[in-house]
């Protein structure tokens, strides 16, 4: 039996288990009218498809698109999962029926978009000017950047097989019909920017084997599925950055291997799976700042012994486990700022041989310990501020010759021992404003002559031994400031 279902002034046809699971689609979305007799026609679906299917299926979809204010994406959102519990507590297929929910929506919300045409007619790129769309033949670009597209694709666009750049920017796009770039074999970059994308369909990116550069940032993407890469195997760059993205399937960058930078940042994932990066075997850049992620995998990071940049920073982060770091040796630039982390595990940095800059700003930090820092020769700026440090102990930094920038500033720092900075015979910038300090070791400063730029105001100083700056030769900038400063002679060398 063949069920017609006629969908925004198309029409369409699908066999009755097509039929009757899009049946189910619609009375899910309708659990929140009614329950119950929601309940009774899955149950019916369940056992006789063939019957519902030649009466209620094409009915379902007939209601759903009178209520043309939702997109399916939309309401799926209104589905309570009390309710959903409630209806299906006795039948222990709530878990399957929200999975075939949230993949028939995409399915269909993309069989609802119109397709552009897609030509290799010889005058193509003729027809491709005459469209809304910016067309240029020298360089094989079509850019339909910033045209105010809403809801799909322009119609009379016409678009040559042999594009090789094609600009979809700043639109108000939501859905693709999974044939949207069919037959584009030589597109080598794609922009999806800035749009209202909530769903791609799985094979939108089929046979796009040229494809180097994506870009999905900026939209609201809800979760991307399985195989929507798996034919763009040659892929340079995708950035996935400023989406809603909450958890990601284990294989979705699956063959990726030639992928070099990657850009999840502001999402909100929370936890990643942990062979989720194996086949990213050259990547060089990792982006996954500024999501909630709170727990990590020793493994995560694990083959990735290119990685040159990596950025953790503005999570919920507690705990970084041993090992994470021990095959990521040609490291160079860490980001581990605004996240909870109370310890630094032994060894955590030793195989980082690379490392010039390593940020870990605002956390939980009580103890830095001179073994944390043991194996960065090549470090040149370590930023431990707004911690919850007491105490600088000697050769802290020993481990960090080159360090040319150490920031301590917004720490609880009461004391800072004689050897605290020795073998920073380099260091230029040191900041240790906003602590607790009342005084510092007369001879501190004496391997420390290259600094330039000091900073110890916001302390608790009332005087500083006399002679303690003598040793800064080249200084440019001491501040002192925000002190509660007792003035008699012994402090009159401070404005010499």
């Amino acid at each position: 039996m063949v069920c017609h279902v006629q969908l925004f002034g198309g029409r369409s046809h699908m066999g009755s288990r097509e039929c009757s699971r899009l049946w189910i689609v619609y009375m899910s979305c309708m659990l929140l009218v009614n329950p119950v007799q929601a309940s009774m026609y899955v149950e019916s679906v369940d056992g006789g498809q063939e019957q519902a299917c030649g009466l209620n299926g094409c009915q379902a979809l007939d209601l759903a698109k009178k209520n043309t204010e939702y997109s399916m994406a939309r309401m799926m959102r209104m589905v309570k999962p009390e309710a959903l519990s409630k209806v299906f507590e006795n039948m222990g297929k709530m878990e399957s029926l929200i999975r075939m929910v949230e993949d028939l929506t995409r399915d269909v919300t993309s069989l609802m978009q119109p397709v552009w045409p897609i030509t290799s007619d010889e005058e193509r790129w003729e027809k491709c000017s005459e469209g809304p769309c910016s067309c240029r033949i020298e360089t094989k670009a079509v850019s339909c950047w910033r045209l105010g597209l809403t809801y799909h694709l322009p119609r009379k666009q016409y678009i040559p097989t042999d594009a090789r750049i094609l600009d979809l920017g700043v639109n108000q796009l939501n859905f693709l019909h999974k044939d949207s770039f069919k037959d584009l074999e030589r597109l080598t970059e794609l922009d999806l920017s800035d749009n209202q994308l909530e769903l791609l369909p799985p094979t939108l990116l089929f046979d796009m084997e040229a494809l180097r550069h994506i870009k999905l940032h900026k939209n609201a993407l809800l979760y991307l599925p399985k195989e929507v890469f798996q034919d763009t195997g040659n892929l340079r760059t995708i950035d996935l950055s400023f989406n809603k993205l909450e958890m990601l399937h284990g294989e979705v960058f699956k063959k990726l291997l030639h992928l070099y930078s990657l850009q999840l940042d502001n999402n909100q994932l929370t936890t990643l799976p942990e062979k989720i990066f194996f086949d990213l075997e050259i990547l060089e850049e990792l982006d996954i700042s500024e999501n909630k992620i709170n727990e990590l995998s020793r493994l995560t990071f694990f083959h990735q012994k290119h990685l040159r940049r990596l950025k953790l920073n503005d999570n919920e982060i507690k705990r970084i486990p041993y090992g994470i770091f021990n095959y990521n040796f040609e490291l160079e630039h860490l980001f581990l700022q605004n996240n909870m982390i109370e310890a630094i595990p032994t060894g955590l940095f030793d195989n980082l041989e690379n490392l010039t800059f390593l940020e870990l700003t605002d956390n939980r930090l009580m103890l830095v310990r001179p073994r944390d820092f043991q194996q960065l020769n090549r470090l040149e700026s370590l930023f431990l501020g707004q911690n919850r440090l007491s105490k600088i102990v000697n050769k802290t930094f020993s481990g960090t010759p080159n360090l040319r920038k150490l920031y301590l500033f917004g720490n609880m720092i009461e004391e800072v021992e004689l050897s605290a900075f020795s073998g920073l015979n380099g260091l230029t910038w040191l900041l240790l404003n906003n602590n607790l300090l009342q005084t510092l070791p007369k001879d501190m400063f004496k391997r420390t002559k290259h600094l330039l730029r000091l900073q110890i105001d916001s302390n608790k100083f009332m005087f500083l031994p006399e002679g303690l700056l003598n040793d800064l030769e080249v200084v440019e900038q001491v501040k002192l400031s925000m002190n509660p400063w007792h003035c008699d002679c012994f402090i009159l060398y401070l404005t010499g």
